[in-house]
């Protein structure tokens, strides 16, 4: 089951994002993780990952 929200606000480490719709379900004891950022949140945050260097956030 997945219940879905938009959010005023969602605050990681530094980033502030701003109205994100996220999904919410039990995933810790089923999968045994906690959550998923998926590509909606990537890029709102402007996120690249760069496998030969390294995450980085673009401004």
């Amino acid at each position: 089951m997945c219940y879905e929200q938009t959010v005023t606000e969602l605050e990681i480490d530094s980033l502030l994002l701003d109205s994100l719709q996220i999904q919410l379900g039990m995933t810790k004891e089923t999968y045994g993780f906690n959550g998923i950022l998926g590509v909606d949140f990537m890029i709102k945050s402007g996120l690249i990952i760069d496998f030969k260097q390294r995450m980085t956030f673009k401004n």
